[in-house]
């Protein structure tokens, strides 16, 4: 390395060198060497990375460093909210490791571009720095769920350390790494059994004790006043000091080491921690993660970190955060007024449904809901135990014997489905159907003169006002080939979308069905605006294909895009603007 270029110097612990008969710092360079770390359980690497982190916390501003750390071992959680740390991931997402890799990528391009073909170390501009933790490679590639990110970390590990990013990786075993040894300058190894060595380095060393934090390690940063016949590259003994390790103070006054309470105290003036709000002012851009589950609680505390740009507007509903941005899933039902719900069952849809409804009757004032349920109970009143509850709740869940009055004046008896109970209640009162169409609603079949007289009888639609509506409709029903449901499909709710917006009415199909038909699968799919999906949504497409409103998505794009879905997780995608978000719902309460 050229004498000019730039250096992040980091002191790690001390070497012994028995031929230069000296025992110099053990130092790494993070912009010359990746760095991997190997040992057994409990001998020192984990101590090793809080160290390293430590010191490029008390070395680096945050315009000139940042940290991501993917920890599959679970000791890091407790530098999650560390300045400098921009993200802590574990394991117990895919979603958080696919994201990670993707941000890494792309601060890599950008990274590249800015260079304009120089590298990191030799290039004047100020960009910043960034450091990978990986917490236990090995755990990493033996889970068949991270096999397509390991193409991603050899990349990084090729093309990163030139352009701005460290890698620095932990491992309990070299078994199946040799493909990235190579990438590794820096190579650390503590307590393993002795043919280990010989592996990792290519060299022999002698017989060490097994105490915590002793080791050997390659010399990668040249060490002053040695004589010419030294090599450098050569495994030795050191010792790890301890993460609150001060070279400037310690080396002089060991028996008065820094403890942690100085290190927290110098970080905290450091970074401005604000004792108040427990936040520190300065540090670097921060990628959050979501708990398990999105409480209420955990929701409004997330929102609140997201500044002006998170509040909802008049009127609008959320049902939960974006991963990427954390912006609320957010939507107003007087200018959605078709949303499709999509999922298995278990997936959350009934937690949705009561998102939204609960949402809509804090907004909306004097709102009647109309329920329809096939006989499954999934969208009763007792089934999903709203906690602000509208005005009115007109509820159809089983088949009945309906008594109605036709212009006569003699009362007729028709047995009804829920779905029919529907078609006649919204012939009735909201929009007048084709009498013949809605026929069967009110018992007459047949055909002929006869017909035209019964069906004349049919009620016309009273035309008064109706209160502020919405229509969820869970039927299996609507999704068999009768001749209502294909007028509903073609006409009516057409005619429901021209006055919607003037009428405030909406419609939810809570748990939408195959059609049997295709032509009706797109009269649905054209109408929708919103559509919500609780299910991993690239083997929805491809097992769906177009029989869904994401059908024409590419199912590679959405492998690589998006990971597998945690519960709680789920889809949002505004049909309009053709924009999908994976996001988390909030978990409703029951009452």
């Amino acid at each position: 390395m050229a004498e000019n270029e730039r250096k992040m110097v980091c002191t790690l612990g001390k070497f012994d060198i028995p031929i230069i008969q000296r025992q110099p710092l053990f130092q790494i360079n993070l912009l010359d060497s990746n760095v991997i770390v190997l040992g057994s359980s409990m001998s020192g690497k984990t101590t090793l990375l809080r160290t390293l982190i430590n010191i490029l916390h008390k070395q680096y501003t945050v315009e000139q460093e940042q940290i991501f750390i993917l920890d599959f071992g679970g000791a890091l959680a407790s530098y999650k909210d560390f300045p400098l740390v921009a993200a802590y991931f574990d394991n117990s997402n895919e979603e958080y490791v696919k994201r990670v890799f993707k941000i890494l990528e792309s601060i890599l391009k950008s990274n590249i571009q800015a260079l304009n073909g120089t590298n990191y170390p030799e290039s004047e501009k100020e960009l910043t720095h960034t450091t990978f933790v990986v917490d236990n490679l090995n755990a990493f590639l033996d889970e068949p769920r991270y096999t397509t990110y390991q193409e991603k970390l050899a990349k990084l590990c090729r093309d990163g350390l030139s352009k701005g990013i460290t890698l620095v990786v932990t491992a309990s075993d070299n078994k199946g790494l040799n493909s990235y040894m190579s990438a590794f300058k820096q190579k650390i190894v503590f307590d393993m059994p002795h043919d280990k060595y010989l592996e990792i380095f290519n060299e022999k060393v002698g017989v060490i004790g097994n105490g915590p934090g002793h080791g050997y390690a390659n010399v990668t940063v040249k060490i002053p006043n040695t004589p010419g016949s030294f090599r450098q590259n050569l495994p030795y003994e050191f010792q790890c000091c301890t993460p609150y390790f001060d070279e400037k103070r310690d080396m002089v006054r060991p028996e008065n080491a820094n403890t942690e309470e100085d290190f927290r105290e110098k970080i905290n003036t450091k970074f401005g921690f604000d004792s108040t709000e427990l936040v520190f002012r300065k540090c670097v851009k921060k990628y959050r993660t979501f708990p398990k589950e999105l409480t209420r609680k955990d929701y409004e505390k997330l929102l609140e970190q997201g500044g002006e740009s998170a509040k909802l507007k008049p009127g609008e509903i959320s049902v939960g955060l974006d991963y990427v941005e954390f912006m609320p899933a957010a939507f107003d039902l007087s200018k959605s007024y078709f949303i499709g719900i999509y999922g298995k069952r278990g997936f959350g849809k009934t937690n949705l449904l009561r998102l939204i409804l609960n949402g809509s009757a804090e907004v909306i004032p004097k709102l009647r809901l109309v329920l329809v349920d096939d006989g499954r109970k999934q969208v009763t009143e007792e089934h999903l135990q709203l906690h602000s509850n509208p005005a009115e709740m007109v509820i159809f869940s089983e088949n009945v014997e309906t008594e109605w009055i036709p212009k006569d004046g003699m009362a007729r008896k028709v047995k009804r489905t829920p779905i029919q109970q529907l078609y006649a209640y919204m012939h009735e009162n909201y929009l007048g159907w084709e009498k013949s169409a809605v026929s069967g609603c009110y018992g007459i079949a047949g055909s002929g003169m006869g017909m035209s007289k019964e069906i004349s009888l049919i009620p016309d639609c009273s035309g008064e006002k109706q209160p502020p509506t919405i229509f969820v409709i869970q039927s299996k029903l609507l999704y068999s080939p009768t001749r209502e449901n294909r007028y509903f499909l073609e006409y009516a709710l057409q005619q429901f979308n021209n006055v919607a917006e003037e009428q405030h009415i909406a419609f939810i199909f809570s748990d939408i069905q195959k059609f049997s038909e295709a032509d009706r699968t797109q009269l649905l799919n054209d109408k929708l605006m919103l559509a919500f999906l609780l299910d991993n949504i690239a083997e929805f497409v491809s097992d769906r294909g177009q029989k869904s409103v994401f059908g024409n998505m590419d199912v590679k794009e959405l492998k690589e895009d998006y990971a597998r879905c945690e519960p709680g997780d789920g889809y949002f995608y505004d049909v309009t603007a053709d924009e999908l978000k994976k996001i988390k719902f909030i978990k409703e309460n029951e009452t």
